[in-house]
């Protein structure tokens, strides 16, 4: 089977469309057309069905997508793991984190980097859903997600505690407790974020089982916003110290804990697909990032 034949079909199956395959690989359309004809000739099935709105995959398109993707995905891991044998000379990462967690990422890549320069990472902030599917599909090397819910698929290669707790500026009522309960925080002004965040829907979870009211004074996408909400005086919000370690060390900020048990146990996860074999370089920088989560929080991490 040639590989450029079996390129070519996935990238048209990925895309649904001839024209979109050709503009991503710059290929004329024609050209691609004829490596997918060789293809199904050589298989002797036909796998794509062509109409004005693109192209469908046919049922034997299905199975070949699959195993093209497990092809694909391995010639990519063999290459990086070549590349890796020449002493982390090179290298890349490709890492999706949820926003709360980037500050954390950037810290650790600079300092890796300061080891390894010639590995090169790419950084995609996104959403805990996004996250997982995007360490599923094999397009992320390493997800960084908070509190995910189990995934056959996904394990968990460094789990690190991050409670939630109560942030809010030094001159805040509340600065000096040693604790308060989610009932006084909602009490105050609050910032939390959107829905489609793992910490609100935690939040609202609790809150619909408990009887109490969820009446945000801000609603965000945005985690910068939330510190900046607090900092600026304009009320509570809830996050990590993963999130806020730069203004607490700072004396912008302070946190409280929360006295609810679940808030207390929230956790990020390192995620990566289950059984894969890392490219070297994505398994130094783990043992690195390891390394840090010990540094910087006195946290073994666990994990595999």
């Amino acid at each position: 089977m040639n590989p450029a034949d079996l390129a070519s079909f996935y990238e048209v199956a990925v895309c649904k469309g001839i024209r979109r395959a050709s503009e991503r690989l710059d290929i004329a359309p024609s050209a691609l057309s004829k490596h997918i004809k060789r293809l199904e000739g050589e298989l002797g099935i036909k796998l794509l069905d062509r109409s004005s709105r693109g192209v469908v995959l046919t049922p034997a398109g299905e199975v070949c997508l699959h195993y093209a993707e497990e092809v694909l995905h391995g010639q990519r891991r063999m290459l990086a793991e070549l590349e890796a044998l020449k002493g982390l000379r090179n290298g890349h990462v490709k890492l999706y984190s949820t926003e709360g967690q980037i500050e954390f990422v950037t810290q650790t890549v600079a300092g890796f980097q300061q080891r390894y320069p010639g590995v090169t990472f790419e950084i995609v902030v996104a959403g805990t859903e996004t996250t997982l599917a995007a360490v599923t599909s094999g397009d992320a090397d390493l997800g960084l997600a908070f509190t995910p819910t189990p995934h056959d698929a996904i394990e968990c290669a460094l789990r690190i505690s991050a409670p939630l707790e109560a942030v809010m500026a030094p001159t805040h009522e509340l600065a000096r407790r040693k604790s308060i309960s989610l009932r006084e925080m909602l009490n105050h002004r609050t910032a939390l974020p959107a829905s489609d965040f793992g910490i609100r829907r935690l939040i609202d979870s609790i809150c619909a089982g408990e009887r109490l009211r969820v009446a945000p004074a801000m609603v965000t996408n945005s985690i910068a916003a939330m510190k900046n909400y607090a900092r600026n005086q304009g009320g509570i919000t809830i996050l990590s110290h993963m999130s806020i370690h730069h203004e607490l060390d700072a004396g912008d900020l302070v946190s409280i804990p929360l006295s609810h048990p679940i808030l207390g146990k929230t956790c990020v996860d390192v995620c990566v697909l289950g059984r894969r074999r890392l490219p070297q370089a994505v398994s130094a920088y783990l043992q690195h990032m390891r390394k840090q989560v010990r540094t910087l929080y006195g946290q073994d991490g666990g994990g595999r």
